[in-house]
Protein backbone atom coordinates (compact mmCIF):
# COMPACT_ATOMS: atom_id res chain seq x y z
CA UNK A 1 0.00 0.00 0.00
CA UNK A 2 1.01 3.13 -0.69
CA UNK A 3 2.36 6.43 1.66
CA UNK A 4 3.44 9.42 1.78
CA UNK A 5 7.53 9.87 2.01
CA UNK A 6 7.64 12.85 3.74
CA UNK A 7 6.45 14.85 7.48
CA UNK A 8 7.29 17.05 8.70
CA UNK A 9 4.74 18.01 11.55
CA UNK A 10 2.08 15.92 13.45
CA UNK A 11 -0.64 18.05 11.43
CA UNK A 12 1.22 17.03 7.85
CA UNK A 13 1.99 13.73 9.50
CA UNK A 14 -2.37 13.69 9.27
CA UNK A 15 -2.70 15.54 6.29
CA UNK A 16 -0.25 13.25 4.74
CA UNK A 17 -1.75 10.03 6.10
CA UNK A 18 -5.34 11.42 4.71
CA UNK A 19 -3.81 11.68 0.82
CA UNK A 20 -2.48 7.84 0.88
CA UNK A 21 -5.90 6.70 2.90
CA UNK A 22 -8.07 8.23 0.42
CA UNK A 23 -6.09 7.32 -2.75
CA UNK A 24 -2.71 8.41 -2.50
CA UNK A 25 -1.40 7.17 -5.87
CA UNK A 26 1.54 7.32 -8.50
CA UNK A 27 0.58 9.14 -11.80
CA UNK A 28 3.25 6.33 -13.77
CA UNK A 29 2.64 2.86 -12.17
CA UNK A 30 -0.39 0.96 -13.29
CA UNK A 31 -3.21 0.21 -11.30
CA UNK A 32 -2.61 0.43 -7.19
CA UNK A 33 -3.82 -0.89 -3.83
CA UNK A 34 -5.89 1.58 -1.18
CA UNK A 35 -3.01 2.96 1.50
CA UNK A 36 -2.94 1.94 4.86
CA UNK A 37 -2.11 4.89 7.06
CA UNK A 38 -1.68 2.76 9.87
CA UNK A 39 1.31 1.22 8.59
CA UNK A 40 2.34 4.52 6.68
CA UNK A 41 2.88 6.15 10.60
CA UNK A 42 4.63 2.91 12.34
CA UNK A 43 6.49 0.80 10.22
CA UNK A 44 9.33 1.32 7.63
CA UNK A 45 8.85 0.32 3.79
CA UNK A 46 10.88 -2.76 4.43
CA UNK A 47 9.78 -6.55 2.95
CA UNK A 48 8.63 -7.38 6.15
CA UNK A 49 5.67 -4.84 6.19
CA UNK A 50 5.09 -5.23 2.39
CA UNK A 51 3.96 -8.83 3.40
CA UNK A 52 1.66 -7.66 6.54
CA UNK A 53 0.06 -4.99 4.22
CA UNK A 54 -0.19 -7.12 1.07
CA UNK A 55 -1.93 -9.88 3.43
CA UNK A 56 -4.39 -7.37 4.47
CA UNK A 57 -6.30 -6.08 1.05
CA UNK A 58 -9.55 -6.97 0.46
CA UNK A 59 -11.29 -8.68 -2.45
CA UNK A 60 -13.54 -6.66 -4.58
CA UNK A 61 -16.47 -7.91 -6.76
CA UNK A 62 -15.39 -8.33 -10.52
CA UNK A 63 -15.25 -5.15 -12.73
CA UNK A 64 -16.49 -5.21 -16.42
CA UNK A 65 -12.77 -5.07 -16.97
CA UNK A 66 -9.78 -7.13 -15.57
CA UNK A 67 -7.68 -6.51 -12.36
CA UNK A 68 -6.34 -3.52 -14.08
CA UNK A 69 -10.11 -2.14 -12.36
CA UNK A 70 -9.72 -3.23 -8.97
CA UNK A 71 -7.98 -0.98 -6.48
CA UNK A 72 -6.60 -3.93 -4.07
CA UNK A 73 -4.07 -4.57 -6.87
CA UNK A 74 -0.51 -3.22 -8.26
CA UNK A 75 1.27 0.06 -6.60
CA UNK A 76 1.87 3.87 -6.89
CA UNK A 77 2.58 6.58 -5.28
CA UNK A 78 0.27 9.92 -6.10
CA UNK A 79 -2.48 11.49 -4.90
CA UNK A 80 -5.24 8.85 -6.94
CA UNK A 81 -4.52 5.30 -8.28
CA UNK A 82 -3.95 5.57 -12.11
CA UNK A 83 -5.70 2.83 -13.44
CA UNK A 84 -4.72 1.10 -16.70
CA UNK A 85 -7.05 -0.74 -18.99
CA UNK A 86 -6.54 -1.91 -22.86
CA UNK A 87 -7.24 1.49 -23.80
CA UNK A 88 -4.44 4.22 -23.58
CA UNK A 89 -6.88 6.58 -25.48
CA UNK A 90 -9.46 5.79 -22.94
CA UNK A 91 -7.05 6.15 -19.95
CA UNK A 92 -5.80 9.47 -20.90
CA UNK A 93 -9.78 10.60 -21.52
CA UNK A 94 -10.20 8.98 -17.98
CA UNK A 95 -7.20 11.24 -16.21
CA UNK A 96 -8.76 13.78 -17.05
CA UNK A 97 -11.84 13.27 -15.37
CA UNK A 98 -13.54 16.13 -13.45
CA UNK A 99 -14.31 14.18 -10.21
CA UNK A 100 -9.91 13.35 -9.09
CA UNK A 101 -9.17 16.93 -10.01
CA UNK A 102 -11.84 18.10 -7.60
CA UNK A 103 -10.87 15.43 -5.10
CA UNK A 104 -7.28 16.38 -5.06
CA UNK A 105 -8.04 19.90 -4.56
CA UNK A 106 -10.45 19.33 -1.78
CA UNK A 107 -8.07 16.33 0.30
CA UNK A 108 -5.17 18.97 0.20
CA UNK A 109 -7.72 21.24 2.20
CA UNK A 110 -8.62 18.81 5.05
CA UNK A 111 -6.73 19.17 8.12
CA UNK A 112 -8.97 16.69 10.62
CA UNK A 113 -9.30 13.14 10.60
CA UNK A 114 -13.09 13.53 10.84
CA UNK A 115 -12.70 15.82 7.15
CA UNK A 116 -10.63 13.77 5.49
CA UNK A 117 -13.51 10.00 5.93
CA UNK A 118 -16.13 13.46 4.99
CA UNK A 119 -13.93 14.12 1.76
CA UNK A 120 -13.18 10.56 1.26
CA UNK A 121 -17.04 9.80 1.49
CA UNK A 122 -18.25 12.66 -0.63
CA UNK A 123 -16.57 11.50 -3.71
CA UNK A 124 -17.08 7.88 -2.90
CA UNK A 125 -20.78 8.56 -3.03
CA UNK A 126 -19.96 10.72 -6.69
CA UNK A 127 -18.30 8.10 -8.15
CA UNK A 128 -21.00 5.84 -7.41
CA UNK A 129 -23.36 8.31 -9.29
CA UNK A 130 -21.38 7.98 -12.05
CA UNK A 131 -21.50 3.93 -11.93
CA UNK A 132 -25.03 4.51 -12.17
CA UNK A 133 -25.35 7.23 -14.84
CA UNK A 134 -22.53 5.47 -16.84
CA UNK A 135 -24.40 2.06 -16.92
CA UNK A 136 -27.60 3.73 -17.87
CA UNK A 137 -25.92 4.84 -20.81
CA UNK A 138 -24.06 2.60 -21.93
CA UNK A 139 -27.42 -0.17 -21.59
CA UNK A 140 -29.10 2.70 -23.95
CA UNK A 141 -25.91 2.04 -26.94
CA UNK A 142 -25.12 -1.64 -26.29
CA UNK A 143 -28.09 -3.13 -27.82
CA UNK A 144 -26.58 -6.30 -28.51
CA UNK A 145 -24.38 -6.79 -25.04
CA UNK A 146 -27.29 -5.25 -22.91
CA UNK A 147 -28.38 -8.42 -21.17
CA UNK A 148 -24.36 -8.93 -20.47
CA UNK A 149 -23.39 -5.58 -19.01
CA UNK A 150 -26.35 -5.89 -17.23
CA UNK A 151 -26.15 -8.85 -15.59
CA UNK A 152 -22.49 -7.68 -14.93
CA UNK A 153 -24.13 -5.06 -13.06
CA UNK A 154 -26.46 -7.00 -11.27
CA UNK A 155 -23.47 -9.46 -9.92
CA UNK A 156 -21.63 -6.13 -8.66
CA UNK A 157 -24.62 -4.51 -7.16
CA UNK A 158 -25.19 -7.99 -5.21
CA UNK A 159 -21.80 -8.32 -4.12
CA UNK A 160 -21.07 -4.42 -2.84
CA UNK A 161 -22.27 -4.61 0.37
CA UNK A 162 -19.67 -7.67 1.21
CA UNK A 163 -16.65 -5.89 -0.55
CA UNK A 164 -17.17 -2.83 1.34
CA UNK A 165 -18.10 -4.65 4.80
CA UNK A 166 -14.76 -6.63 4.17
CA UNK A 167 -12.73 -2.82 3.14
CA UNK A 168 -13.93 -1.16 6.75
CA UNK A 169 -13.35 -4.14 8.90
CA UNK A 170 -9.43 -4.83 7.28
CA UNK A 171 -8.65 -1.34 8.19
CA UNK A 172 -9.15 -1.97 11.93
CA UNK A 173 -10.63 0.20 14.71
CA UNK A 174 -9.30 4.21 15.39
CA UNK A 175 -8.54 7.15 13.36
CA UNK A 176 -5.87 6.27 11.15
CA UNK A 177 -8.06 3.32 10.33
CA UNK A 178 -11.37 5.46 9.70
CA UNK A 179 -9.50 7.26 7.29
CA UNK A 180 -8.03 4.41 5.79
CA UNK A 181 -11.16 2.49 5.08
CA UNK A 182 -12.89 5.49 3.80
CA UNK A 183 -10.02 5.76 1.17
CA UNK A 184 -10.71 2.07 0.28
CA UNK A 185 -14.30 2.83 -0.21
CA UNK A 186 -13.68 5.70 -2.55
CA UNK A 187 -11.17 3.71 -4.31
CA UNK A 188 -13.53 0.64 -4.80
CA UNK A 189 -16.46 2.71 -6.37
CA UNK A 190 -14.41 5.07 -8.07
CA UNK A 191 -12.52 1.66 -10.04
CA UNK A 192 -15.54 0.16 -10.55
CA UNK A 193 -16.66 3.41 -12.30
CA UNK A 194 -13.59 3.16 -14.67
CA UNK A 195 -14.83 -0.10 -15.47
CA UNK A 196 -18.36 0.83 -17.05
CA UNK A 197 -16.88 4.18 -18.48
CA UNK A 198 -14.48 1.88 -20.36
CA UNK A 199 -17.08 -0.29 -21.94
CA UNK A 200 -19.40 3.08 -22.87
CA UNK A 201 -16.02 4.87 -24.48
CA UNK A 202 -15.64 1.38 -26.89
CA UNK A 203 -19.59 3.07 -27.31
CA UNK A 204 -19.12 6.88 -27.39
CA UNK A 205 -15.49 8.05 -26.84
CA UNK A 206 -16.84 11.44 -26.79
CA UNK A 207 -19.08 10.36 -23.57
CA UNK A 208 -19.51 13.01 -20.87
CA UNK A 209 -19.30 12.95 -16.85
CA UNK A 210 -22.15 13.22 -14.59
CA UNK A 211 -20.21 15.38 -12.65
CA UNK A 212 -19.47 18.96 -13.32
CA UNK A 213 -16.56 21.17 -14.35
CA UNK A 214 -17.39 23.13 -11.98
CA UNK A 215 -18.37 20.61 -8.70
CA UNK A 216 -22.30 20.41 -9.92
CA UNK A 217 -24.22 17.15 -10.62
CA UNK A 218 -25.85 17.55 -14.55
CA UNK A 219 -28.44 15.72 -14.87
CA UNK A 220 -27.02 13.35 -17.80
CA UNK A 221 -23.87 12.11 -19.50
CA UNK A 222 -22.52 11.74 -23.17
Amino acid sequence: MRKPAIVLTALLLTAALFLAACGERGTEASSAAPASAASAASEPADEASSAETGDAQASAPESLSDDANDPETGEGASVVIPIETDSPEFDAKFRENPIDAAYVKESAEAVSTLDMVAVCEKYAALWEKEIEAGMEKLLSLATDDREVYQKEQEDWETGKDAALKSLTEQAGEGSLAQVEAAGNRMDFFRSRANAVLRELYSYDPEFGYAYGSEGEAVSAVG
